[in-house]
């Protein structure tokens, strides 16, 4: 594996793993209080806003396209709609956020499915290797979420 890809795994794998794993704590938190889950929204709105405008301030050129920004927003739609709904069953459940991060981070599989044909990366995949850490990433889901 050569230097800069080990780089960009721990910059893009390990550090938003931690990231998002604090960001669940905040979400407990949020739910154990009064706040619709529009306002929720919003607020979680804020704070993304707020680190896209350090980043566009302080980071490289500002570039824009439609062919971007559409995917962009698309993310946007998919990942609120998510937040959302693991907001409703923190809050109208009482799911704990200790079970449902290990469930719905199975979104792993979700991604892995649709890049292998939409970005064409099974022509660089170790399929034993997918299917055997496939198979974990279920198990480990279902046995921290009985």
């Amino acid at each position: 594996m050569n230097h800069p890809h080990l780089i960009g795994l721990l910059v893009g794998g390990v550090l938003p793993a931690f990231l998002f794993g604090l960001a669940n704590l905040f979400q407990k938190s949020a739910g154990n209080h009064p706040i619709s889950i529009g306002i929720y929204l919003i607020m979680i709105s804020i704070g993304v806003a707020i680190v896209g405008a350090v980043i566009a301030i302080t980071g490289d050129k500002q570039n824009i396209s439609l062919a971007a920004a559409l995917p962009s927003i698309g993310v946007g739609l998919f990942w609120a709609a998510g937040v959302a709904f693991v907001f409703v069953g923190l809050r109208h459940y009482g799911a704990p956020i200790s079970k449902l991060a290990p469930l719905y981070n199975l979104n792993t599989l979700v991604t892995i499915a649709f890049a292998l044909f939409i970005f064409s990366e099974w022509k660089d995949t170790n399929f034993p290797s997918l299917i055997s850490g496939s198979f974990f990433l279920i198990l480990g889901g279902v046995l921290i979420s009985k």
